[in-house]
């Protein structure tokens, strides 16, 4: 159990969640801090400004949300407007995933560690990225960005979780918050899955249920150490390879999405995923998540060389001493296994995915 008084900024510590307007989180939020905050959000929602500025900021950083937010160039930015933040102080990030990425890599580095404080505004960064303390940026190598290359792992001291700002999203961006979570159902809780298919839950419900199975896997393995948050990567592999592929204009929840699809096939294929099973799955992805179709992998595909997806593959986290991909695979109803897939068994599923097809 760790100390929260006496552990370090940024130490793994139970998620402390906060429900309610962003006017009362505001009123909790530390003064003095550096603020980091999605500018589209600050346009949408005329009150944030204001209640970020009676809390007496050092400096409030306003940035474009997206992927391009996750640069080197943009963590530089937010590392220098916060020089005057003392080791004793706080970032808070209001804004999506990319923005909380950003803010985490940015709470880690600057004086070697700042309290964190993460209000997300979007589905997505609610029931994922804003619990776990994972935060990272691209790097481009050989001119093409690599997701998520340089990260970190800093725990938020809390999380603010406002509906108010899902009011602004759009469908897709609603869309793509509710693939995430539909994973971790699928993958933790088959009861809850069956539920979920029987009845789609409403918006608050799924944040919060989504939360909790995150939650409970992140405290059980807070630094991916002893693989049992490896779970959480299903869909991500080759969900990461569609979004570089795609330069970021396939979101990532979506890109999830069809990643999740790539390891059914995989899985399938292997013999680790019944037929039935992978069938079954795919269909309530399709029908109740709205996961895209297979066309749109398929033309991302046909333009990737070959050369191009063994770069982006080996340039992530997930790729083991040997060259093997270690993919996280269904095998029944809210479980899985972390299985090494050597390339002659994936390249045979990336011909198919070509075509639009299963393997």
């Amino acid at each position: 159990m760790i100390d929260e008084v006496h552990s370090p900024p940024g130490a793994f510590r139970p998620g402390v969640d906060r429900h309610g307007t962003f006017a009362r989180a505001a009123r909790s939020l530390p003064q003095g801090a550096l603020v980091v905050v999605d500018a589209r959000v600050a346009r949408l929602h005329p009150g944030v400004l204001p209640a970020l500025q009676a809390r007496a900021p050092r400096a409030i950083v306003k940035i474009a949300g997206g992927e391009s937010a996750k640069t080197l160039n943009v963590l530089e930015r937010v590392l220098i407007a916060g020089a005057s933040v003392p080791r004793s102080g706080a970032l808070v990030a209001v804004g999506g995933g990319t923005i909380g990425d950003l803010a985490t890599v940015a709470a880690h580095l600057l004086k070697r560690g700042v309290a964190l404080h993460q209000v997300p505004t979007t589905v997505l960064a609610a029931v994922d990225s804003s619990l776990g303390g994972k935060g990272a940026v691209h790097v481009s190598v050989r001119a093409r960005a690599v997701k998520n290359l340089a990260g970190v792992f800093h725990s938020p001291v809390a999380c603010w979780i406002c509906p108010e700002f899902f009011t602004t999203l759009t469908e897709a961006q609603r869309r793509e918050g509710a693939i995430e979570a539909w994973k971790m159902a699928l993958t933790l809780d088959a009861k809850r899955a069956g539920d979920w298919a029987r009845r789609p839950p409403a918006l608050p419900r799924m944040v919060r249920e989504a939360r909790a199975l995150k939650e409970a896997v992140c405290l059980a393995d807070p630094y991916e150490r002893t693989g049992l948050r490896q779970v959480l990567n299903f869909g991500h592999t080759f969900g990461h390879v569609i979004e570089s592929l795609s330069r970021f204009r396939i979101r990532h929840g979506e890109a999830v999405g069809l990643g999740m699809l790539c390891a059914l096939d995989v899985g399938r294929t292997l013999g680790l995923t019944p037929s039935a099973l992978a069938d079954d799955v795919e269909d309530l992805l399709l029908t109740r998540a709205h996961v895209r179709p297979r066309g749109d992998m398929a033309r991302l595909f046909q333009r990737a060389t070959p050369r191009e997806l063994l770069s982006l593959l080996a340039a992530d986290k997930k790729v083991d001493a040997n060259g093997d991909l270690v993919m996280i695979l269904l095998t029944s109803p809210g479980h899985t296994r972390a299985v090494p897939v050597a390339p002659a068994r994936w390249r045979g599923c990336v011909e198919a995915w070509r075509r639009g097809v299963r393997p």
